[in-house]
């Protein structure tokens, strides 16, 4: 009986309504699409998050690197000797990043960024051939193209390895801009692939160890090392014995006896690096995804009007049925049916739509996260099996919970009721049209706004009571607004006077069908949420604004042109620095460096700068009282940090509160003085003077320069003599760094822009559809019209009112 309900009942009526059935499946596979390009993309920016060095090695066993600066060089013969037993392979690693060279066509910043990986050639081409690799490693070729032996590698020029996915045709030479230079490498060669090993990157370079140390200007330090155990008898127990060693040698003394013994380094795993990235967009990928099931949810509310209109128009065919015997419980089965059927196609469409849509969403994500959080790489998403079945299991899930009351409606209806043809379709119970629904769902979502959010470990947290709220928003306002039409439809009553097209409209409106309701509903969801990040994105465009006003006051600011996103680690070297405030139109350089180090097991960063010039020209949005005089004085100031707002909120400190914090040269205990206001850093940061700073860490580089200009002096003349001198820097006048951070901002927003025009977009369509609906249903309504003398522009202009 259901194959035969299902080709008569269903696929008869959409033969005859092919444009209608079309539209319906089209907006489901809106919804699904949406849902499906930000998974898409989400996972891509994660997977993207490789650990460069197994490409060369496969899985290393264990990594160390400092919690705060480069490890030095020497503690590697000391390695050796403690783990020589252990048949373990030790590979040193320098890790940096450079970008391509600013061109007039493309952004100062947003250019791609290269990761160059420096390693041990000898060691890796040993691993390689360890792992039976089935040709050399590493090989190069000279000028024309004549392949040179292994040791020739090591010539005076560099050279550079890239992935095979750069370009179809390798270069001859890639120019990059590396800390505050235009730099030149000879390409050797594409990455081999290790067995069992990642493809490399199309972002990665690969150097000899020493050749980048040189380049980067961290002769004698490395960032991390790797090591790889050799297969063999008792590898199981060699592992959880070179865990041991390693955290037995990274212990050692503290030079302050108020802080506890030094860590010399951290001892993790490869995937827990991974793990870090994912805890660290956790939130901002969990927001994505609800944000992407609006147009989902949207399509729930359009299917649900498609089904419950065609149990109003099929009501004769219902009662035949009926009548000729069919229970209730077929008849609902085939309802469901059709239901499924719809959502399947709606989402099998919807699965090509949004692989589609991954393309250009995983480029918007990317954005974000390499402004926010760190660097990636991706440029593409790709479909698999476990992504295709989620997205399938939402579309049929979302259309049978549609479809679920209209084949309850159709299955218990009495036939000599549903014979009558006119006679309106109640859409669900009596409470889904109640004022107690509308107002206690509204006043749910205002407690629900107030609750704190979820702690997701690692540093973020996750709004689920703000999340709960919207969808007591959504439902309470979709409740209201469908009140309202009657309501609303009195209020215009006065207009039904001017003609027969205005009496006709008003009058449907004063006594709406489900399917007006439903439109209404679907509308509020669509449009509120919508409004809502609109609104959200536009108030905190105005912190940033009142932010950029306060910190940026100084005429020229400089940084290297290679650092184009969070994961950047380009500087400028003393020379370089010092030449910049040595020319004769500059007043004053003020300086600032940050360090990435390792807190409570999370990532985060140490600044130093000038905090009191910085303060006496209103540099800082306070949060909460301003520090105490001797927190700006140098000389007083060496136990003091102050501490930004998202490393509050991060770390669970506020002002007055101690901390320790890992440095080259030990921990240093350092006390909150005050609290800060700053955007440009998601993951926290805490500020000190930097010339503590840079004694505690050795290190005389700066991220960036900030220059007071003599009176009179032009900043655009000097930022063109400036770049004359020095390409490989990003100089902008103190406007033209504004509005580039704006520029960036509303970048960074490009995929929140993006859901909120298609969730719109599928609401504008599921109306047209509601209308349609409410249209068929009034087919003999319309004939009577027309024979009363109304014309077709006069009822279409009905439809529209």
């Amino acid at each position: 009986m259901l194959p035969l309900l299902l080709r008569r009942l269903s696929l008869r009526h959409a033969r005859l309504a092919p444009g209608q059935t079309a539209l319906l499946v089209l907006i489901l596979a809106l919804g699904v699409a949406v849902f499906t390009a930000v998974r898409l993309a989400n996972r891509a920016a994660v997977s993207s998050f490789t650990h460069f060095t197994e490409t060369l090695t496969g899985r290393s066993d264990y990594l160390i690197q400092a919690p705060s600066g480069p490890l030095p060089e020497t503690i590697l013969p000391e390695l050796g000797a403690a783990l020589s037993d252990l048949s373990v392979q030790i590979h040193p690693v320098v890790e940096s990043t450079a970008a391509e060279p600013a061109t007039p066509d493309a952004p100062r910043f947003g250019r791609r960024t290269f990761t160059l990986l420096g390693v041990d050639l000898v060691g890796v081409a040993n691993l390689a051939a360890q792992q039976a690799a089935s040709d050399p490693f590493f090989r190069a070729s000279n000028d024309v193209g004549q392949e040179t032996g292994f040791f020739d590698l090591f010539g005076d020029e560099p050279l550079a390895w890239i992935s095979p996915y750069f370009a179809p045709k390798p270069p001859a030479h890639l120019h990059l801009v590396l800390n505050d230079r235009l730099v030149r490498l000879r390409v050797a060669g594409t990455i081999p692939h290790a067995p069992e090993a990642p493809a490399a990157p199309a972002t990665l370079i690969v150097l000899d160890l020493p050749r980048l140390q040189e380049m980067v200007g961290r002769a004698g330090r490395i960032d991390r090392v790797e090591f790889v155990l050799e297969p063999g008898a008792n590898l199981d127990a060699r592992r959880i014995a070179l865990a041991q060693r390693l955290e037995k040698l990274s212990l050692g003394a503290s030079d302050n006896t108020s802080a506890p013994a030094a860590t010399r380094w951290l001892v993790t795993t490869p995937g827990a690096r991974r793990d870090t990235a994912e805890a660290m967009t956790a939130a901002f990928r969990l927001n994505l995804t609800v944000l992407s099931l609006i147009a989902l949810l949207v399509g729930l509310y359009l299917v649900f009007q498609a089904l419950d209109g065609a149990v109003v128009r099929r009501r004769a065919e219902i009662a035949i049925l009926r009548s000729l015997g069919v229970d209730a419980r077929t008849i609902r089965r085939a309802w469901l049916a059709e239901a499924a059927a719809l959502g399947l196609a709606g989402a099998a469409l919807g699965l090509l739509l949004g692989w589609a849509g991954a393309q250009f969403a995983v480029r918007a994500v990317g954005q974000t996260v390499n402004a926010l959080y760190y660097s990636t790489s991706v440029q593409a998403a790709h479909l698999a099996l476990p992504e295709a079945l989620v997205s399938l299991a939402a579309g049929v899930a979302a259309s049978l919970a549609a479809g679920w009351a209209p084949a309850r409606v159709a299955a218990s209806t009495p036939p000599a009721q549903v014979l009558v043809r006119s006679a309106p379709g109640a859409v669900g119970g009596r409470w889904l049209r109640s004022w107690p629904l509308a107002f206690g769902a509204l006043l749910t979502g205002f407690v629900l706004s107030r609750l704190p959010p979820l702690d997701l470990g690692g540093g973020t947290r996750f709004p689920l009571a703000g999340h709960l709220a919207a969808l007591c928003g959504i439902l309470g306002g979709g409740v209201l607004a469908a009140l309202a039409l009657p309501a609303l439809g009195r209020a215009l009553r006065p207009l039904a006077a001017r003609d027969a097209s205005w009496r006709v409209a008003i009058g449907h409106i004063a006594r709406p069908t489900g399917r007006h309701r439903l439109a209404a509903a679907a509308l509020v969801c669509a449009i509120g949420m919508a409004a809502g990040m609109a609104i959200l994105v536009s108030s905190f465009e105005k912190s940033v604004r009142a932010w950029v006003q306060s910190a940026l006051q100084a005429d020229l600011y400089i940084s290297s042109s290679g650092a184009q996103s969070a994961g950047s680690d380009n500087k400028l070297p003393p020379e370089t620095w010092r030449a910049l405030a040595s020319h004769p139109a500059v007043a004053h350089t003020a300086l600032f460096s940050a360090y990435p180090l390792v807190l409570e097991g999370k990532p985060t960063t140490l600044g130093g700068g000038d905090l009191a010039r910085q303060a006496s020209r209103g540099g800082f949005l306070w949060v909460g009282p301003p520090p105490p005089p001797e927190a700006l004085d140098p000389a007083r100031n060496a136990s003091m940090a102050l501490a930004s707002e998202s490393f509050s909120e991060r770390y669970r400190i506020q002002s007055g509160d101690t901390l320790v914090v890992p440095t080259p040269t030990g921990p240093k205990t350092l006390r909150v003085a005050a609290l800060y206001a700053d955007y440009g850093n998601e993951r926290g940061a805490l500020l000190v003077d930097r010339t503590h700073s840079s004694r505690w860490f050795g290190d005389d580089h700066a991220s960036s320069v900030a220059l007071d200009l003599v009176v009179g002096a032009s900043p655009e003349t000097v930022r063109a003599e400036l770049l004359a001198t020095h390409p490989g820097l990003s100089i902008f006048t103190n406007s033209g760094l504004r509005s580039e951070v704006l520029r960036i901002f509303r970048q960074t927003f490009s995929i929140t822009y993006a859901l909120e025009f298609i969730g719109l977009a599928v609401a504008v369509g599921g109306l047209a559809l509601s209308l349609a609906s409410v249209l068929l249903d009034r087919r003999d309504e319309l004939t009577t019209l027309r024979a009363l003398g109304f014309r077709r522009a006069e009822i279409a202009q009905a439809a529209a009112l």
